[in-house]
């Protein structure tokens, strides 16, 4: 009987083990779980609480752009209101817009007048000029000028700048052949010492005769797309930015002027 007894209590002990250690298993994987979870939902806190973070100073700093803003206005109405140009004007009752002394009100009505007057036949300019004043410059001296000018490029220049007079005259009396030569022969028989020729006086020269003799007509205008070259083979159009209205004419070295003109800064050259 007591045996019995005795197994009874055996099984039951390792009933009670089997038992325990199961809770045991069962507990951990729990609290692993809940862990895992707690962990998972923490990190996503701590993502939100960064954006919020991120979010909040991206508002503080718009929110000093806006106060800085409207300091600049405060001082600009400041401003506004103790300059001797500003002048209220009544619209309706109790309502104002402040007029500066220096506007011309009747600005719109000349401008309307001058673009007026100022609506003309280019082209027909072009052409009038051209048959007025016939070309009666030397060609073939302007083709030699500006062959020679193509010649004496920027490097070519440099390096001539180098040497003496004496050199520079030499190098270019072996390198100019025919007319050009003739040119170079003109240009140097003033001067009394060859020590005195200075290629650069003499590229400025030859640049002058180009202008004088040129064949071209040069025209200004104020609008990129428009062109004229149809009238003849020698008119050539250029944009200026400077043009408001009308048509500028560089024709045999002179200016024939139909337009309102921006003057340039002084040390700007304008033809």
């Amino acid at each position: 009987m007591t045996a019995v007894f005795i197994a009874i209590f055996l099984v039951m002990a390792v009933m009670i083990y089997f038992i325990t250690v199961a809770l045991r298993i069962v507990a951990e994987n729990a609290s692993k779980k809940v862990n895992s979870y707690f962990l998972g939902k923490l990190e996503d806190f701590d993502k939100d609480f960064d954006e919020k973070l991120k979010k909040l100073e991206e508002l503080r700093l718009e929110k000093e752009d806006m106060e800085e803003d409207l300091r600049i206005l405060e001082m600009d109405h400041i401003t506004l209101k103790t300059s001797r140009f500003y002048q209220p004007r009544p619209v309706i009752r109790d309502n104002f817009i402040p007029i500066a002394h220096y506007i011309d009100n009747n600005f719109f009505e000349d401008y309307k007048k001058v673009k007026k007057l100022l609506e003309m036949d280019k082209a027909g300019i072009i052409r009038t000029i051209m048959e007025k004043f016939p070309y009666t410059g030397d060609y073939q001296r302007f083709t030699v000028a500006q062959s020679m000018l193509e010649a004496l490029d920027n490097e070519v220049l440099y390096d001539l700048s180098s040497f003496t007079g004496t050199e520079q005259l030499r190098f270019l009396n072996e390198e100019m052949k025919g007319e050009a030569n003739k040119l170079l022969e003109e240009f140097v028989q003033p001067l009394t010492d060859a020590e005195d020729f200075d290629c650069l006086e003499m590229y400025n020269w030859l640049k002058q005769i180009v202008r004088e003799e040129s064949p071209y007509l040069t025209a200004y205008l104020g609008e990129q797309e428009e062109d004229y070259s149809h009238v003849s083979p020698n008119v050539i159009c250029l944009y200026d930015k400077n043009v408001c209205e009308g048509i500028r004419i560089i024709y045999q070295n002179k200016l024939y002027d139909y337009s309102v003109y921006e003057s340039r800064k002084k040390n700007e050259r304008i033809y």
